[in-house]
């Protein structure tokens, strides 16, 4: 099998973070500031429109910075320039009230892995039914159950303590029960799962592996993407350790001082490479403070 280099969205659901977003509705955010500005996290993006679920997630990740009555009315904004809005503010409500209903989710006692993670399983579909209608239910949460449902599976044949080949059969007579996309975006992710363990390997034992796993024509292209990586990755070390000097170059005013920084980044990076390196900056100032505190 061959993977496909197209896009694909699968997560595999983490339970303490769902609870934990879920939790955040009792953060009293800043109730204060009712100026209708992007929130700072959002600032330089786009409403994800991807599904109902991913836009109504993508107005509540502000919680914290804008409280829930802020955001709503921020989302009811938007939904006013659809075309089926007002069924949408409907649905964002029960959504807002489901998340609610999550932090309520008692936690299982005295189980773990497998039987922890089924019980949280049935009490989130228990949950998903009562707020909403079969129909609404499959169309916002279906990537999100299939997830939590996989896994399981999973780990129900993991625990069987099959031979490799007898798992692979089975594990693919799991997935022979998928739409063809969901089929194809877990086989993708399991071999994405087999690339990640060449790390480790030679370059040569590695590239062969990849040839195996993926086509002569697909292993090129990572091994081409590797190789620009690590050049990208040696010219940002040559080019932070230039702008260290002049940072530390006390006879420059901050103006001449920023010219110079932008000088020094012209001359390394392409206009495209120019804001990924300006982002790897901001990491690496923000980690140089972290560890200035920390000492």
């Amino acid at each position: 099998m061959r993977i496909t280099f197209t896009a694909y969205k699968i997560a595999i659901v983490v339970i303490a973070g769902v609870l934990f977003l879920a939790a955040l509705y009792f953060y009293p955010g800043n109730g204060g500031n009712t100026a209708k500005l992007q929130a700072p996290s959002h600032e330089g993006t786009e409403v994800d429109i991807s599904s109902d679920r991913d836009t109504f997630e993508y107005f509540l990740s502000t919680l914290g910075e804008r409280d829930l009555a802020q955001i709503t009315e921020d989302y009811e904004a938007f939904a006013d320039t659809l075309s089926f809005g007002e069924k949408q503010k409907a649905q964002f409500e029960k959504y807002q009230a489901y998340r609610q209903s999550l932090a309520r989710i008692p936690m299982p006692n005295g189980v773990s892995g497998l039987n922890y993670l089924t019980s949280i399983h049935e009490q989130m579909l228990k949950l998903q039914s009562e707020h909403f209608a079969d129909a609404e239910r499959k169309r916002i949460f279906y990537e999100e159950n299939l997830a939590r449902e996989m896994t399981i599976k999973r780990m129900r044949l993991e625990a069987l303590g099959l031979e490799q080949d007898a798992m692979n059969a089975q594990w693919q007579a799991e997935l022979d029960q998928l739409t063809p996309d969901m089929k194809e975006s877990y086989q993708n992710a399991a071999l994405l799962g087999e690339m990640n363990t060449l790390s480790t390997l030679e370059a040569g034992e590695k590239y062969q592996q990849l040839n195996e796993l993926v086509g002569e024509e697909a292993m090129l292209r990572l091994q081409a993407l590797e190789q620009e990586e690590a050049k990208f990755d040696t010219q940002f070390q040559q080019y932070l350790t230039e702008r260290q000097h002049l940072l530390d170059e006390s006879y420059l005013s901050d103006t001449e001082r920023e010219q110079a920084l932008g000088a020094l980044r012209e001359s390394y990076f392409t206009d495209e490479e120019r804001r990924r390196a300006e982002a790897l900056e901001r990491i690496h100032d923000d980690e140089a403070i972290t560890n200035a505190n920390a000492i």
